[in-house]
């Protein structure tokens, strides 16, 4: 899973903005409706509202109360309800009923730990993943089945190692696990059925894991991607050949890639991320973390260097660097976006690249913001909003026009599934 700064969450920052906008969006007409998008924000209260797409402004309609920061959210297959979860008092999942906009009623999915990720594998069962003891990769995972209808625990199966990465398939999930508890060593594929079934594989070359390190920590952090077409899925790692898996049989190919996915000499740990992007092509990006020991004053002091994006042909296995400032990647309406966040404890200071859109062969279209450190972007049909650390800014996902500016942020948008990172 990836980890950074509580500040840098991509969804504490995309939501409503106090601001007003400096430029008016298009509207979406009933013949190009797109599903509805909700939020959860902290005015008054916490809860769950819907916001209109065109201002990114609540709805004048009931909120339903969440029991605390949302985590691990999921749609139902139709849309009609939601499952969500918290880190507030154990793993606990709520159901909502979007059409009415009603909390429908809590599952105790685990007795301690965070739920941090959820799927539905059919109209009414719901696989929730857990981590305990609670945060950081550092734990064990476990996985339960939810029937949301009866709104109860179907099954739980203790996984045995810390979650590194996961990805939802059609029916199941597909996690990376590293070692238990706080250890860095090889990883394992592990895939889990609707029915509990669980087939599991190593990755003796994917290092992951936490660990002290001196007095600092040490994170390892791999990247998984799925393709779906033909059902693979890719996992990828710094100092490390990029794993090429059969979803079906869990068999694994690996391949070595010139230049290599990033290397991290001297690094606290590696952080990596994949993103499938169709036509045979797959990114790869990330950031390499590193400290020094400092001085008394002031301790030990980090700093973070990007992996790049790298774009990886799977079909003749050939792989090359499109920015070397890239630690993230995001596919918005056909356009690769790229951008970075670096923090640098040296300086006190965060460093970026501003946002650069690609085609999805990697043909550069635009480049916006300068060199800003950029927190995330939240797709939103063919628009995506880009967030900074006071500002957010909705563009065109395709041609990077922008639409509007905002300040401030109150809000939390949920229309999709919530990533497992």
């Amino acid at each position: 899973m990836t980890r950074r700064l509580p500040a840098l969450s991509l969804l504490a920052l995309g939501g409503l903005l106090l601001g007003t906008p400096a430029l008016a969006g298009p509207r979406v007409s009933a013949r190009g409706a797109q599903p509805a998008l909700y939020g959860a924000t902290w005015q008054g209260s916490l809860g769950l509202v819907r916001v209109a797409r065109n201002t990114l402004r609540p709805l004048a309609e009931p909120r339903v109360p969440l029991a605390g920061e949302p985590l691990g959210w999921s749609f139902a297959p139709d849309r009609s309800r939601l499952a969500i979860g918290s880190a507030r008092r154990g793993a606990k999942l709520r159901l909502i009923d979007l059409r009415a906009m009603r909390a429908l009623g809590d599952v105790r999915v685990a007795r301690r730990g965070s739920g941090v990720a959820t799927t539905w594998a059919g109209p009414r069962l719901v696989l929730a993943v857990v981590v305990t003891p609670g945060c950081c990769g550092a734990g064990d995972t476990i996985v339960a089945a939810v029937d949301a209808a009866r709104r109860r625990v179907i099954w739980r199966k203790e996984l045995g190692g810390s979650l590194q990465a996961g990805e939802r398939l059609r029916r199941g999930l597909l996690l990376v696990l590293g070692p238990r508890r706080r250890s860095v060593g090889p990883s394992r594929l592990v895939r889990v059925g609707s029915r509990g079934d669980i087939r599991s594989e190593p990755l003796p070359q994917i290092r992951s894991g936490i660990a002290p390190y001196g007095s600092v920590t040490q994170i390892w952090d791999p990247g998984l991607a799925v393709d779906r077409s033909r059902r693979r899925a890719f996992v990828v790692q710094a100092q490390a050949p990029l794993a090429e898996v059969d979803v079906r049989t869990l068999q694994i190919r690996w391949h070595a890639l010139e230049p290599v996915t990033g290397v991290a000499d001297a690094v606290v740990g590696p952080t990596r991320r994949a993103l499938w992007l169709g036509r045979g092509l797959l990114a790869v990006t990330g950031f390499d973390s590193h400290f020094s020991p400092g001085d008394p004053a002031h301790g030990v002091r980090g700093w973070q260097t990007p992996a790049g994006l790298m774009l990886v042909d799977t079909r003749r296995w050939r792989a090359r660097t499109l920015d070397p400032r890239t630690t993230d990647a995001q596919v918005v309406s056909g356009t690769l976006l790229a951008s970075s966040f670096l923090f640098d404890a040296r300086e006190r200071a965060a460093h970026g690249s501003g946002l650069t859109g690609y085609s999805i062969e990697g043909r550069r279209r635009f480049h916006l913001l300068g060199k800003v450190p950029l927190t995330g972007v939240e797709p939103l049909g063919s628009r995506a909003l880009v967030g900074a650390r006071r500002a957010a800014v909705l563009i065109d996902a395709r041609t990077g026009r922008r639409l509007r500016r905002y300040r401030e942020f109150a809000m939390s948008l949920i229309g999709r599934d919530a990533p497992f990172h």
